[in-house]
């Protein structure tokens, strides 16, 4: 791992808390050399130097690093475990739940959570607290409109339910 490399990463943690030796070295190096180069920069330092005097240019290195990806009921065959496992566990337990969503991206996942938890107990009951390092992401998700094609693994019946 090159000095400025090395020394760029543990910047960015200290800066973000984001750990980027956490990911293939290779394949990261070459993701963040193309973005500071497509930006006229020639180092990771000098790249971690101007990110740290503007927040615009932390903002769209952070926008390129976080993948917001995101449907309503992404892989389905897990909301079916918690829909018909976990959460009748948990509400067997207490009449109310708290709920973190980290890395809720545009928030399709935790009105996710609120679409399942309404079968067993009024939406009252339940706090769902929706977090993402991605502010735009968070914006997106507080206006709460969505492509159709975050739509495609939402019940059918969920679906009809709402059109009337």
């Amino acid at each position: 791992m090159s000095i400025d490399y090395k020394e760029f990463i543990s910047q960015v943690k200290r800066k973000t808390n984001i750990d980027l030796s956490l990911y293939k070295e290779a394949q990261m190096k070459r993701r963040l050399t193309s973005l500071y180069e497509k930006k006229g920069y020639t180092s990771f330092q000098e790249y971690f130097q101007s990110m740290n005097a503007n927040s615009d240019i932390l903002h769209e290195f952070l926008d390129r690093m976080t993948i917001n990806v995101s449907e309503f009921y992404r892989n389905k065959q897990r909301w079916d475990v918690l829909e018909n496992k976990i959460f009748p566990r948990l509400l067997a337990e207490r009449k109310s739940l708290k709920i973190w969503s980290a890395a809720s991206s545009t928030g399709e996942e935790p009105y996710t959570i609120a679409m399942v938890l309404s079968k067993y107990i009024p939406l009252s009951s339940i706090s769902i607290l929706a977090t993402d390092l991605d502010s735009n992401a968070i914006e997106k998700a507080k206006i709460g409109i969505y492509p159709e094609r975050s739509l495609n693994e939402v019940p059918v019946e969920m679906k009809k339910n709402t059109l009337h």
